[in-house]
């Protein structure tokens, strides 16, 4: 643990590493699935949200849909699940649904969704960083396919849940590539304070410009770093041959995602970081 906590340290405050912080990642979630398998003997072979969710046990294992990986480079597959009843119950009011096996099977989604690792994978250390944290990645469909949903949950730590426009749509694959590296983020800084605490816990909140409401401060924290990481990465990709309507969009994104970090700029002053949050979150925002 002491060798984890001083890597983390050293790389978190390292102007030089990129956000997604690629150096770090696998002693990261080597880390978090020694924690699993204490708490609930899971591993990556069997590890699935619905074991999780029932305590450890899955009741039907093996319902892979797909794996998928980068068309174009020999990584690491992303594997499709169905997402579990239990986490579509607790969201069926979020403007999404799962989609069925059949509809995924015969419609584009899939294909978007390649397509998407394909972005991420254009970046070789993103998409490593990512295909180490999601073992595991559930598609959702959209009540509106112009606009995306994604979540993933702190105590299913290997697991994303993201929505996929039931149709093609110009630029959705650069959208499901946010959402995928987005929420992989979430996992990654998850891993991160459970080994180095970034925020002393406070009953106070503050204002988040992507949530347009009041947060706790770890909130604002986990938004300020997975918008760096995107904002970071997009000007990555905006360095590589893009067409027009996709430098577009990446410009676009980028302009809006530095608004919000300006926006929030006071926050780097809450009195509520830890030494190591302090160094954190100003040396992200600097990249």
């Amino acid at each position: 643990m002491n060798k984890l906590h001083n890597l983390i340290l050293s790389t978190i405050q390292n102007p030089a590493s990129p956000t997604w912080f690629p150096e770090l990642t696998e002693d990261l979630t080597n880390y978090g699935w020694q924690q699993l398998y204490r708490e609930y003997g899971l591993q990556t072979d069997n590890y699935s949200a619905d074991a999780i969710l029932n305590n450890g046990v899955d009741n039907k294992p093996n319902k892979t849909i797909i794996a998928l990986e980068p068309s174009t480079k020999a990584l690491y597959p992303i594997s499709v699940y169905p997402v579990p009843e239990k986490i579509a119950s607790m969201y069926a009011d979020s403007g999404a649904k799962p989609y069925s096996i059949e509809i995924l099977h015969n419609s584009t989604v899939l294909q978007c969704l390649q397509e998407a690792l394909d972005v991420l994978a254009e970046i070789p250390s993103v998409y490593e960083t990512v295909s180490r944290l999601v073992n595991s990645l559930h598609i959702l469909q959209p009540e509106d396919d112009e606009f995306d949903i994604s979540f993933s949950l702190p105590d299913i730590p290997f697991s994303i849940f993201i929505s996929v426009p039931s149709k093609r749509m110009e630029n959705d694959t650069l959208r499901v590539a946010e959402a995928i590296l987005h929420e992989a983020m979430h996992l990654q800084l998850t891993l991160i304070e459970q080994c180095v605490p970034l925020i002393i816990e406070t009953e106070e909140r503050y204002f988040s410009p992507w949530k347009n409401e009041y947060r706790h401060p770890r909130g604002v924290l986990h938004a300020i770093y997975v918008f760096c990481v995107i904002k970071q990465f997009f000007g990555s990709l905006l360095a590589k041959n893009q067409s027009r309507a996709s430098i577009h969009y990446l410009e676009n994104r980028c302009n809006i995602i530095a608004k919000q970090l300006d926006e929030i700029n006071s926050f780097i002053e809450c009195p509520y970081f830890t030494n190591s949050g302090k160094s954190f979150v100003r040396t992200i925002i600097a990249l």
